[in-house]
C-alpha cells in the first residue's frame, strides 16, 4: 500500500493533535451559544420574581384562576408590576437556565411543573430550592391550590420563607 491510498480518520487525527501543529497562538473554539428566544410574560418582574405555569388552553391564566393568583399576591403584598407570569406551554424545549437568560429571575414559584420539565432534576415540593442562584418554590398548580385549604397552607407556608413576610 503506498502512502497516497492512506487515509486516516478525521476524529483519530484530531485526537493525536491536541495542540496546534504551528506554533504561535492557538485560536479558541467558539462554541455556539443556544439562542433563547423572546419570551413573553405577563407583569413587569421589578422584583424580579417569576411565577411558572402551564396552561396549553389559555395565554395564562382563566379569570377564576387569575384572581387567585392575584390574592395570593395580594396577601404577600406585591402585585403583578413586581412579578412575571410565565406559561412554559408555549416554549416547552427551554430549561430553568434558559428562562433565567431570558428573564431576570432572583427568586420564582413554580406551580404544578415537574422539575423535569424545566431541565432541572427531581426537587422537594414546598421546600425553598436554590438553582443556578435563584431560589424557587415548587408547589401543586393553582387549580388545585384553590380547592384545597391544606396545599394553600403549605403554599402560604413557603412563599412566607421565599419572600421574608413576617406574620
Amino acid at each position: 500500500m503506498s502512502l497516497e491510498q492512506f487515509q486516516l480518520d478525521p476524529y483519530f487525527l484530531a485526537k493525536i493533535y491536541t495542540q496546534p501543529i504551528i506554533p504561535g497562538k492557538s485560536m479558541p473554539v467558539i462554541t455556539e451559544q443556544k439562542a433563547v428566544p423572546k419570551v413573553k410574560y405577563l407583569g413587569e418582574n421589578q422584583k424580579n420574581i417569576a411565577l411558572f405555569i402551564q396552561n396549553e388552553n389559555e395565554a395564562y391564566l382563566n379569570e377564576e384562576l387569575f384572581n387567585l393568583l392575584t390574592n395570593i399576591l395580594n396577601a404577600c403584598k406585591l402585585g403583578m408590576q413586581d412579578v412575571s407570569l410565565m406559561n412554559i406551554f408555549h416554549y416547552p424545549q427551554l430549561t430553568f437556565p434558559d428562562w433565567q437568560t431570558a428573564v431576570k429571575i432572583e427568586r420564582g414559584v413554580v406551580f404544578g411543573i415537574a422539575p423535569a420539565q424545566l431541565g432541572l432534576s427531581d426537587l422537594p415540593m414546598y421546600q425553598l430550592v436554590t438553582v443556578n442562584g435563584a431560589t424557587l418554590l415548587f408547589s401543586d398548580e393553582l387549580q388545585l391550590i384553590g380547592t384545597d385549604k391544606v396545599l394553600k397552607a403549605k403554599l402560604w407556608a413557603g412563599l412566607k420563607q421565599l419572600l421574608a413576610i413576617s406574620n
